[in-house]
């Protein structure tokens, strides 16, 4: 029996998070149907606390530990991207790290077991076994679909995740080589976890389906669907090029094209490129769509059109097949470990491979038929009971390892304040080896000194005293078996109440760098991003 809290902090509505969500929220409801003695806490924010409250049972209880009036705001930048979005998500979480570390404590609360299904271990503490999920590295592989700045994030991100989760579950074998190789990974710290078909999405009565369809404006003639986010990898732009050529060359042969998905501005962008190309009357934009909604479009679809360029796993694949309805899918990345041979597949950046393969699925019943009945037999391999008992083995797999410590500081944040509590963990090791702190007191603090106090894991308490205006670089061995520096700074003070600025956070001194040393090389904790 094990207490698992699982971070939902990066959660957001709608359609945003992309498929990681919907997967997830099956995840947890499979937990709360599978698990035998296991306990849930839900870790939520103020932005989606309420929402999460679905996920309420007898084993599975929600915990606010982000409390802000609105989440970060996100812009829709150039390309269809949220270049700001993970980065404005993470820094909140730090920044507002300290008082959860304080209110929240995941050692308090006696959990055995961090679960970070959104990759980022945030919230991770020393001592408790971290699980996270892997979806995809696609900014390795198309750094030019995001901004320079969130590239760093998201290399900042994953290597927080390579070195703070004790295990890393990855949606597809495509996903763990990328990850080992990229993260530089021992294979034996990763598993395999294909995701699933979803709970979510039900066949409805036909006479509803049909009013539903109506209603959308796609009841008139088949389409063929593209359910995705206007994200550049989605490659919307060549499947339009692609059908273009189809409706110019079988004019006789209505067939439509329909979108769904968040993201607006691109969407805009799009329309414009269909009125030039004269195809506006055929092409459907349904933005985000209820999953009754949603359910109706894929029962009365032709089929899935699948033109990505880049997926972690690849989850319409599977939801095309639940509905009996065959795919014609991109060849690229993880997709033909999805799909099998229940697919035609083309070269995404091939507007004639995808024209072809359009055709033959639309002049060829034969093939129609094949594709079908392949799906049905794939479909039997991505049960969603069979992935959330691999993951609930996958934690208790996890538990019944003693959790290493390992390098890192936790408790500053991302501008260099601590707050009265940060404490930094060292990895087993061979001695002799220290850990080297720089810290200062401000020259316009509020106070003439403050003192900080440290107790190891050896039990021996130290404390040093620093005048306002003063730097200090303090060097404290570390022990071969490695183990966790605690230190509590005595003053503190927040800008708000001494009418200093809006910060309303307890500041306690700025940590300037931590390196651990030995006779070989340093290891930088902080900050994160210098070069070592």
């Amino acid at each position: 029996m094990a207490l698992i809290a699982v971070d939902m902090t990066p959660s957001v509505p709608w359609g945003e998070n992309g498929g990681a969500k919907p997967l997830i929220m099956e995840l947890l409801r499979g937990f709360q149907r599978l698990a035998t003695g296991d306990r849930f806490l839900i870790l939520t924010a103020s932005w989606n606390h309420k929402e999460l409250g679905i996920l309420d049972s007898p084993v599975m209880k929600r915990l606010c530990v982000i409390h802000r009036e609105r989440r970060p705001e996100v812009t829709v930048q150039e390309g269809g991207h949220w270049p700001d979005r993970f980065q404005n998500m993470r820094l909140l979480m730090v920044q507002l790290y300290h008082k959860f570390f304080q209110s929240h404590s995941l050692r308090k609360r006696e959990v055995d077991l961090l679960f970070c299904p959104f990759t980022d271990p945030v919230l991770a503490e020393p001592g408790i076994p971290v699980v996270s999920v892997i979806h995809d590295l696609q900014f390795r592989e198309f750094p030019h679909f995001f901004s320079p700045h969130e590239v760093q994030h998201r290399h900042a991100f994953m290597q927080e995740a390579s070195r703070k989760a004790d295990a890393i579950v990855c949606v597809s074998e495509y996903t763990q080589q990328s990850a080992i190789q990229a993260l530089s990974l021992p294979p034996e710290k990763t598993c395999v976890i294909h995701n699933c078909i979803q709970g979510r999405l039900n066949r409805l009565n036909p006479d509803v389906n049909h009013s539903t369809l109506e209603r959308l404006g796609i009841s008139r003639c088949p389409y063929m669907f593209y359910p995705a986010n206007f994200w550049p990898h989605k490659n919307h732009r060549m499947l339009l090029t692609a059908y273009g050529m189809y409706h110019s060359r079988h004019p006789a042969q209505p067939l439509d094209l329909v979108f769904t998905g968040a993201l607006t501005g691109e969407q805009q962008k799009l329309r414009a490129h269909i009125e030039r190309m004269g195809i506006e009357p055929h092409v459907h934009f349904l933005g985000y769509l209820s999953e009754d909604d949603l359910s109706a479009v894929w029962d009365g679809c032709s089929c899935l059109i699948f033109p990505s360029l880049f997926e972690g796993f690849g989850i319409p694949v599977l939801e095309a097949m639940n509905f009996d309805k065959p795919v014609l899918c991109s060849r690229a990345s993880s997709l033909p470990e999805v799909a099998g041979d229940a697919a035609l597949y083309f070269d995404p950046r091939k507007p004639e491979e995808i024209l072809k393969c359009i055709e033959m699925l639309m002049l060829d019943t034969k093939v129609r038929t094949a594709l079908i009945e392949n799906g049905r037999k794939r479909l039997k391999s991505f049960t969603s009971e069979s992935m959330i008992e691999q993951y609930l083995a996958y934690f208790h797999q996890t538990l019944q390892k003693t959790p290493l410590y390992k390098n890192g500081i936790n408790g500053v944040f991302a501008d260099l304040w601590t707050g009265r509590e940060f404490s930094i963990t060292t990895a087993p090791g061979t001695s002799p080896r220290s850990v080297e702190l720089t810290i200062e007191l401000p020259a316009w603090a509020p106070h003439a000194y403050t003192t900080f106090r440290m107790k190891s894991n050896s039990g021996r308490p130290q404390q040093w005293k620093i005048n306002r205006g003063e730097e200090m670089t303090i060097r404290i061995p570390v022990l071969e078996c490695g183990g966790e520096l605690s230190f509590e700074v005595k003053y503190t003070f927040c800008p708000e109440k001494a009418k200093m600025g809006s910060d309303s956070r307890n500041l306690g001194l700025r940590c300037h760098r931590c390196l651990l040393l030995d006779d070989q090389r340093r290891v930088v904790f902080w900050p994160v991003h210098e070069p070592v």
